[in-house]
């Protein structure tokens, strides 16, 4: 009986081991292959000056994605002198949204290689309360209120995503386009124009209204799932 235990124990033993064979030279063989495609991509976006910026992306169908970014901003831009802006503490998010058309056929449904599309964008942003300076005062003499900034903008982006392993992707683009920009302050008449970036098409007393083209660099790290 004991024999015949042992005899049993080691017939299952080999074929237990048999059973390994033909997987360790598959991997000696061919490398891994994902079961499913990875079509969801989680980014960062460390080069965008001023803001803390995330974005996820997914593919919608086989050549298009769809990807919605958030972001915390808190510094901007306001006119300084001799043509150079100055930096300015501010607080607000920019939302963008956009739809992406993957040329490649290579790759499959999935979100590499190069792309094309619209991009659209809203910032909110609340100014340092001193943004106007010290020396600056209302030109009606009244107290200054804190400036705020509404814009819209479109873009029309190109670039390319590509994998750096399994997982991790890394992402190049430049987008074109415009922001409409709406600018309120109470009492700050003349001071709007006068600290705002941007063509003036409306300026009143209280709030103005600017025109500002948008070129845009972006690069991202992501992680793909």
């Amino acid at each position: 009986m004991i024999h015949k235990s042992y005899l049993v124990h080691a017939c299952w033993l080999a074929l237990l081991m048999l059973s390994f064979v033909p997987s360790f030279g598959q991997q000696d063989e061919a490398p891994f292959v994902p079961q499913r495609a990875y079509t969801h991509v989680i980014k960062l976006h460390p080069l965008q000056l001023g803001e803390v910026y995330l974005s996820y992306e997914k593919m919608r169908t086989e050549h298009i994605s769809h990807e919605f970014g958030f972001s915390y901003v808190y510094s901007s831009y306001v006119k300084g002198d001799d043509y150079i802006p100055d930096n300015v503490k501010v607080s607000g998010l920019h939302v963008r949204m956009s739809q992406r058309c993957y040329t490649s056929k290579k790759h499959g449904p999935v979100p590499l290689g190069f792309f094309h599309g619209p991009l659209f964008g809203y910032q909110l942003l609340a100014y340092d309360e001193h943004v106007f300076g010290e020396a600056e005062q209302a030109p009606n003499q009244r107290e200054l209120g804190r400036m705020y900034l509404n814009a819209l903008e479109l873009n029309y982006q190109a670039g390319g995503q590509f994998k750096l392993n399994q997982h991790l992707t890394m992402e190049l683009a430049m987008a074109l386009g415009g922001r409409l920009k709406y600018v309120r302050a109470e009492n700050a008449d003349k001071l709007l124009t006068t600290y705002t970036i941007g063509h003036a098409l409306i300026a009143e007393k209280n709030s103005a209204m600017f025109l500002v083209p948008s070129p845009q660099l972006n690069i991202s790290l992501g992680y793909s799932f």
